[in-house]
Protein backbone atom coordinates (compact mmCIF):
# COMPACT_ATOMS: atom_id res chain seq x y z
CA UNK A 1 0.00 0.00 0.00
CA UNK A 2 1.07 3.72 -0.46
CA UNK A 3 1.81 6.57 1.38
CA UNK A 4 -1.55 7.73 0.12
CA UNK A 5 -3.51 4.67 1.12
CA UNK A 6 -1.91 4.68 4.46
CA UNK A 7 -3.19 8.39 5.28
CA UNK A 8 -6.71 7.59 3.53
CA UNK A 9 -6.56 4.74 6.02
CA UNK A 10 -6.10 6.53 9.31
CA UNK A 11 -8.84 9.30 8.20
CA UNK A 12 -11.40 6.31 7.65
CA UNK A 13 -10.29 4.73 10.99
CA UNK A 14 -10.77 8.50 12.70
CA UNK A 15 -13.92 8.65 11.34
CA UNK A 16 -15.03 5.41 12.84
CA UNK A 17 -14.06 6.05 15.81
CA UNK A 18 -15.69 9.39 15.89
CA UNK A 19 -19.08 7.37 14.61
CA UNK A 20 -18.64 5.12 17.24
CA UNK A 21 -17.75 2.35 15.43
CA UNK A 22 -14.74 1.16 17.43
CA UNK A 23 -14.34 -2.13 16.60
CA UNK A 24 -13.95 -1.53 12.40
CA UNK A 25 -11.56 1.21 13.49
CA UNK A 26 -9.52 -1.13 15.49
CA UNK A 27 -10.07 -3.48 12.50
CA UNK A 28 -8.21 -0.96 10.14
CA UNK A 29 -5.54 -0.03 12.34
CA UNK A 30 -4.15 -4.00 12.79
CA UNK A 31 -3.87 -4.03 9.18
CA UNK A 32 -2.14 -0.56 9.31
CA UNK A 33 0.20 -2.28 11.49
CA UNK A 34 1.02 -5.00 9.74
CA UNK A 35 1.38 -3.37 6.49
CA UNK A 36 2.85 -0.29 7.94
CA UNK A 37 5.53 -0.88 10.34
CA UNK A 38 7.68 2.48 9.32
CA UNK A 39 4.52 3.84 10.66
CA UNK A 40 4.02 2.19 13.80
CA UNK A 41 4.45 5.09 16.29
CA UNK A 42 1.90 6.95 14.33
CA UNK A 43 -0.47 3.93 13.94
CA UNK A 44 -0.05 2.77 17.80
CA UNK A 45 -1.18 6.66 19.15
CA UNK A 46 -4.33 6.37 16.86
CA UNK A 47 -4.93 2.83 18.31
CA UNK A 48 -4.62 4.13 21.71
CA UNK A 49 -7.48 7.24 20.83
CA UNK A 50 -9.58 4.85 19.88
CA UNK A 51 -9.37 2.47 22.89
CA UNK A 52 -9.51 5.38 25.04
CA UNK A 53 -12.91 6.14 23.19
CA UNK A 54 -14.31 3.42 24.86
CA UNK A 55 -12.73 3.57 27.95
CA UNK A 56 -10.39 0.37 27.16
CA UNK A 57 -7.74 1.83 29.56
CA UNK A 58 -5.51 -0.76 29.87
CA UNK A 59 -5.60 -1.43 26.01
CA UNK A 60 -4.98 2.23 25.22
CA UNK A 61 -2.23 2.28 28.31
CA UNK A 62 0.06 -0.62 25.55
CA UNK A 63 -0.86 1.35 22.92
CA UNK A 64 0.55 4.03 23.79
CA UNK A 65 3.61 2.78 25.26
CA UNK A 66 4.54 1.52 22.02
CA UNK A 67 4.00 4.72 20.88
CA UNK A 68 6.50 6.11 23.19
CA UNK A 69 8.84 3.55 22.20
CA UNK A 70 8.73 4.09 18.76
CA UNK A 71 8.32 8.49 19.18
CA UNK A 72 9.78 9.02 22.24
CA UNK A 73 10.22 13.14 20.74
CA UNK A 74 6.39 13.01 20.62
CA UNK A 75 4.48 14.81 22.85
CA UNK A 76 1.09 13.42 21.52
CA UNK A 77 2.37 9.58 22.64
CA UNK A 78 3.63 10.86 25.91
CA UNK A 79 -0.16 12.90 26.50
CA UNK A 80 -2.03 9.64 24.97
CA UNK A 81 -0.04 7.77 28.09
CA UNK A 82 -0.61 10.32 30.63
CA UNK A 83 -4.37 10.08 29.70
CA UNK A 84 -4.76 6.29 29.84
CA UNK A 85 -2.80 6.58 33.09
CA UNK A 86 -4.82 9.08 35.03
CA UNK A 87 -8.17 7.10 34.61
CA UNK A 88 -6.65 4.17 35.53
CA UNK A 89 -5.61 6.33 39.15
CA UNK A 90 -2.37 6.08 38.29
CA UNK A 91 -1.59 10.05 39.00
CA UNK A 92 2.06 9.57 39.90
CA UNK A 93 2.89 7.95 36.86
CA UNK A 94 1.17 10.15 34.45
CA UNK A 95 2.78 13.31 36.04
CA UNK A 96 6.13 11.73 34.64
CA UNK A 97 4.67 11.25 31.15
CA UNK A 98 3.39 14.62 31.35
CA UNK A 99 6.63 16.24 32.34
CA UNK A 100 8.50 14.63 29.61
CA UNK A 101 5.80 16.02 27.44
CA UNK A 102 5.98 19.63 28.39
CA UNK A 103 9.79 19.52 27.98
CA UNK A 104 8.72 18.61 24.21
CA UNK A 105 5.55 20.81 23.76
CA UNK A 106 5.72 23.55 26.16
CA UNK A 107 2.82 25.36 24.33
CA UNK A 108 0.16 22.81 24.04
CA UNK A 109 -2.68 23.76 26.22
CA UNK A 110 -4.22 20.26 26.65
CA UNK A 111 -1.07 19.14 28.88
CA UNK A 112 -1.44 21.77 31.00
CA UNK A 113 -5.43 19.87 31.40
CA UNK A 114 -3.94 16.44 32.13
CA UNK A 115 -1.57 17.98 34.85
CA UNK A 116 -3.93 20.17 36.46
CA UNK A 117 -6.13 17.15 36.57
CA UNK A 118 -3.30 14.64 37.72
CA UNK A 119 -2.80 16.97 40.37
CA UNK A 120 -5.93 18.06 41.53
CA UNK A 121 -6.80 14.17 41.91
CA UNK A 122 -3.44 14.15 43.79
CA UNK A 123 -4.83 16.78 45.88
CA UNK A 124 -1.74 18.87 45.23
CA UNK A 125 -4.18 21.85 45.04
CA UNK A 126 -1.61 25.19 43.99
CA UNK A 127 0.31 23.56 41.59
CA UNK A 128 -2.74 22.14 40.02
CA UNK A 129 -4.04 25.65 39.95
CA UNK A 130 -0.86 26.84 38.18
CA UNK A 131 -1.28 24.16 35.36
CA UNK A 132 -4.97 24.89 35.30
CA UNK A 133 -4.33 28.61 34.73
CA UNK A 134 -1.54 28.13 32.33
CA UNK A 135 -4.23 25.87 30.53
CA UNK A 136 -6.77 28.80 30.19
CA UNK A 137 -4.12 31.39 29.29
CA UNK A 138 -2.65 29.56 26.49
CA UNK A 139 -6.59 28.57 25.05
CA UNK A 140 -9.18 30.47 26.66
CA UNK A 141 -12.09 29.89 24.30
CA UNK A 142 -11.73 26.49 25.46
CA UNK A 143 -14.54 25.29 27.84
CA UNK A 144 -11.55 22.34 28.99
CA UNK A 145 -9.54 24.74 30.59
CA UNK A 146 -12.19 26.87 32.09
CA UNK A 147 -13.53 23.47 33.61
CA UNK A 148 -10.18 22.14 35.20
CA UNK A 149 -9.71 25.64 36.59
CA UNK A 150 -13.09 25.22 38.38
CA UNK A 151 -12.30 22.20 39.51
CA UNK A 152 -9.47 22.79 41.08
CA UNK A 153 -10.49 25.73 42.44
CA UNK A 154 -13.34 24.38 44.13
CA UNK A 155 -12.48 23.38 47.54
CA UNK A 156 -10.37 26.14 48.10
CA UNK A 157 -12.18 29.03 46.46
CA UNK A 158 -15.93 27.91 45.39
CA UNK A 159 -17.11 31.80 43.96
CA UNK A 160 -14.42 31.64 41.68
CA UNK A 161 -14.57 28.30 40.71
CA UNK A 162 -18.20 28.61 39.97
CA UNK A 163 -17.26 31.91 37.77
CA UNK A 164 -14.87 29.62 35.93
CA UNK A 165 -17.20 26.99 35.89
CA UNK A 166 -20.22 29.27 34.31
CA UNK A 167 -17.58 30.37 31.95
CA UNK A 168 -17.12 26.99 30.60
CA UNK A 169 -20.79 26.40 29.65
CA UNK A 170 -20.95 29.36 28.07
CA UNK A 171 -18.57 28.35 25.61
CA UNK A 172 -19.34 24.75 25.36
CA UNK A 173 -23.15 23.70 27.19
CA UNK A 174 -22.25 20.02 26.97
CA UNK A 175 -18.78 20.01 27.94
CA UNK A 176 -18.39 16.98 30.03
CA UNK A 177 -16.27 18.03 32.59
CA UNK A 178 -18.12 21.26 32.58
CA UNK A 179 -21.35 19.26 33.63
CA UNK A 180 -19.89 16.49 35.76
CA UNK A 181 -18.20 19.28 38.15
CA UNK A 182 -22.28 21.31 38.03
CA UNK A 183 -23.61 18.00 38.74
CA UNK A 184 -21.84 17.49 42.09
CA UNK A 185 -21.96 21.46 42.69
CA UNK A 186 -25.80 21.23 42.65
CA UNK A 187 -26.18 17.95 44.31
CA UNK A 188 -24.46 19.73 47.16
CA UNK A 189 -26.69 22.27 47.15
CA UNK A 190 -29.59 19.92 46.94
CA UNK A 191 -30.82 21.34 43.83
CA UNK A 192 -32.01 17.84 43.30
CA UNK A 193 -33.17 18.61 39.66
CA UNK A 194 -30.49 20.62 38.05
CA UNK A 195 -27.80 18.00 39.24
CA UNK A 196 -29.78 15.20 37.52
CA UNK A 197 -30.49 17.44 34.78
CA UNK A 198 -26.39 18.02 34.55
CA UNK A 199 -25.96 14.22 35.50
CA UNK A 200 -27.91 13.06 32.54
CA UNK A 201 -26.56 14.74 29.98
CA UNK A 202 -22.93 14.25 30.90
CA UNK A 203 -23.72 10.27 30.86
CA UNK A 204 -25.88 10.20 27.52
CA UNK A 205 -22.23 11.84 25.64
CA UNK A 206 -19.66 10.98 27.50
CA UNK A 207 -16.93 8.07 26.70
CA UNK A 208 -16.20 7.77 29.83
CA UNK A 209 -18.75 5.11 30.91
CA UNK A 210 -16.88 3.81 34.17
CA UNK A 211 -16.73 7.53 35.82
CA UNK A 212 -20.43 8.16 34.49
CA UNK A 213 -21.23 4.81 36.00
CA UNK A 214 -19.80 5.87 39.64
CA UNK A 215 -21.40 9.68 39.50
CA UNK A 216 -25.06 7.70 38.71
CA UNK A 217 -24.22 4.80 41.91
CA UNK A 218 -23.19 8.34 43.91
CA UNK A 219 -26.56 9.97 43.62
CA UNK A 220 -28.22 7.01 44.14
CA UNK A 221 -25.98 6.26 47.29
CA UNK A 222 -26.08 9.30 48.53
CA UNK A 223 -30.30 9.01 48.31
CA UNK A 224 -30.08 5.72 50.42
CA UNK A 225 -27.70 7.25 52.88
CA UNK A 226 -30.33 10.06 53.51
CA UNK A 227 -32.97 7.66 53.96
CA UNK A 228 -30.60 5.74 56.63
CA UNK A 229 -29.43 9.18 58.52
CA UNK A 230 -33.18 9.77 58.59
CA UNK A 231 -33.46 6.32 60.25
CA UNK A 232 -30.93 6.44 62.49
CA UNK A 233 -31.69 10.13 64.13
CA UNK A 234 -35.20 8.74 64.48
CA UNK A 235 -34.33 5.71 66.19
CA UNK A 236 -32.38 8.05 68.69
CA UNK A 237 -34.95 10.12 69.36
CA UNK A 238 -37.47 7.26 70.00
CA UNK A 239 -35.00 5.62 72.61
CA UNK A 240 -34.57 9.06 74.46
CA UNK A 241 -38.12 9.80 74.98
CA UNK A 242 -39.13 6.56 75.47
CA UNK A 243 -36.48 6.10 78.67
CA UNK A 244 -37.60 9.67 79.44
CA UNK A 245 -41.71 8.24 79.07
CA UNK A 246 -40.77 4.98 81.22
CA UNK A 247 -38.76 6.75 83.98
CA UNK A 248 -41.62 9.71 84.47
CA UNK A 249 -44.67 7.57 83.45
CA UNK A 250 -45.42 9.83 80.87
CA UNK A 251 -47.59 8.99 77.61
CA UNK A 252 -46.66 7.25 74.84
CA UNK A 253 -47.87 9.49 72.63
CA UNK A 254 -45.13 11.47 72.85
CA UNK A 255 -43.21 9.18 70.62
CA UNK A 256 -45.26 10.23 67.76
CA UNK A 257 -44.04 13.86 66.87
CA UNK A 258 -40.67 13.08 66.33
CA UNK A 259 -41.33 9.71 64.89
CA UNK A 260 -43.90 11.60 62.34
CA UNK A 261 -41.24 14.82 61.70
CA UNK A 262 -38.04 12.49 60.93
CA UNK A 263 -40.26 10.87 58.55
CA UNK A 264 -41.56 13.54 57.17
CA UNK A 265 -38.28 15.31 56.70
CA UNK A 266 -36.48 11.93 55.46
CA UNK A 267 -39.30 11.34 52.77
CA UNK A 268 -39.10 14.68 51.37
CA UNK A 269 -35.43 14.47 50.92
CA UNK A 270 -35.90 10.96 49.03
CA UNK A 271 -38.87 11.32 47.45
CA UNK A 272 -37.34 14.84 45.86
CA UNK A 273 -34.18 12.66 44.61
CA UNK A 274 -35.61 9.88 43.35
CA UNK A 275 -38.57 12.09 41.11
CA UNK A 276 -35.67 14.05 39.60
CA UNK A 277 -34.00 11.02 39.09
CA UNK A 278 -36.74 10.02 37.07
CA UNK A 279 -37.68 13.34 35.42
CA UNK A 280 -33.96 13.66 33.80
CA UNK A 281 -33.14 9.77 33.05
CA UNK A 282 -36.77 9.86 31.43
CA UNK A 283 -36.66 6.24 29.84
CA UNK A 284 -33.31 5.40 30.87
CA UNK A 285 -33.78 5.63 34.74
CA UNK A 286 -35.50 1.99 35.11
CA UNK A 287 -32.50 0.50 33.25
CA UNK A 288 -30.03 2.72 35.39
CA UNK A 289 -31.59 1.07 38.45
CA UNK A 290 -31.46 -2.66 37.40
CA UNK A 291 -27.82 -2.17 36.60
CA UNK A 292 -27.44 -0.41 40.34
CA UNK A 293 -28.69 -3.70 41.41
CA UNK A 294 -27.08 -5.55 39.47
CA UNK A 295 -23.54 -4.68 40.42
CA UNK A 296 -24.49 -3.66 44.13
CA UNK A 297 -25.87 -6.52 45.45
CA UNK A 298 -24.91 -4.93 49.14
CA UNK A 299 -26.61 -1.31 49.04
CA UNK A 300 -29.73 -3.39 47.26
CA UNK A 301 -29.91 -4.84 50.14
CA UNK A 302 -29.36 -2.23 52.47
CA UNK A 303 -32.17 -0.24 50.99
CA UNK A 304 -34.32 -2.77 51.44
CA UNK A 305 -33.24 -2.98 55.25
CA UNK A 306 -33.60 0.48 55.74
CA UNK A 307 -37.39 0.43 54.05
CA UNK A 308 -38.20 -2.81 56.36
CA UNK A 309 -36.57 -0.65 59.11
CA UNK A 310 -38.79 2.42 59.09
CA UNK A 311 -41.31 0.43 58.76
CA UNK A 312 -40.86 -1.65 61.76
CA UNK A 313 -40.82 1.66 63.78
CA UNK A 314 -43.77 2.64 62.93
CA UNK A 315 -45.05 -0.97 63.84
CA UNK A 316 -42.49 -0.39 67.13
CA UNK A 317 -44.81 2.92 67.85
CA UNK A 318 -48.22 1.24 67.82
CA UNK A 319 -46.82 -1.93 69.94
CA UNK A 320 -45.43 0.49 72.49
CA UNK A 321 -48.62 2.42 72.37
CA UNK A 322 -49.89 -0.79 73.51
CA UNK A 323 -47.50 -1.15 76.12
CA UNK A 324 -45.13 -3.36 74.30
CA UNK A 325 -41.64 -1.72 73.68
CA UNK A 326 -39.96 -5.05 72.28
CA UNK A 327 -40.33 -4.65 68.84
CA UNK A 328 -39.26 -0.87 68.71
CA UNK A 329 -36.13 -1.87 70.82
CA UNK A 330 -35.11 -4.71 68.30
CA UNK A 331 -36.00 -2.46 65.35
CA UNK A 332 -33.61 0.18 66.93
CA UNK A 333 -31.23 -2.33 67.58
CA UNK A 334 -31.25 -3.90 64.27
CA UNK A 335 -30.70 0.14 63.43
CA UNK A 336 -27.19 0.49 65.22
CA UNK A 337 -26.22 -2.86 63.99
CA UNK A 338 -26.55 -1.83 59.97
CA UNK A 339 -25.42 1.22 60.92
CA UNK A 340 -22.30 -0.33 62.10
CA UNK A 341 -22.06 -2.81 59.10
CA UNK A 342 -22.05 0.07 56.80
CA UNK A 343 -19.13 1.62 58.86
CA UNK A 344 -16.97 -1.49 58.51
CA UNK A 345 -17.70 -1.70 55.02
CA UNK A 346 -17.13 1.77 54.02
CA UNK A 347 -13.78 1.18 55.84
CA UNK A 348 -12.84 -1.61 54.08
CA UNK A 349 -13.52 0.13 50.49
CA UNK A 350 -11.72 3.67 51.28
CA UNK A 351 -8.75 0.96 52.35
CA UNK A 352 -8.94 -0.97 48.79
CA UNK A 353 -9.43 2.29 47.05
CA UNK A 354 -6.42 3.72 49.06
CA UNK A 355 -4.54 0.37 48.24
CA UNK A 356 -5.73 0.17 44.55
CA UNK A 357 -3.96 3.65 43.70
Amino acid sequence: MSDDVYTQEMDRADWLVDAGQYERAVQILGRLLAGYPDNAGRTYKALAAAHNSVDRLEDSEAAARRAVAALPNDHNAHRLLAYALIFQNREPEAERSLRTALELAPEDDSLFYLMSTALTRMERTEEALFYAREAVRLSPESADSHAVLAWAQMKTDPETAETALQEALALDPVNEDALLLQFQVLDRRRNYRGATKALAAYTAQTSHHETARNAVDAFLVKGIAFAHIGLFVCVLLLLTLLALVRIADLSSWLLLPPLILTAALTYRTTAARIQSFRLAFTNRSRRILRSFIRHHPFLSLWTAAVAVLWVGLAVGFVRTIQGNDVVLISAAGATFGLTALYCVCISLTNRHRRRSS
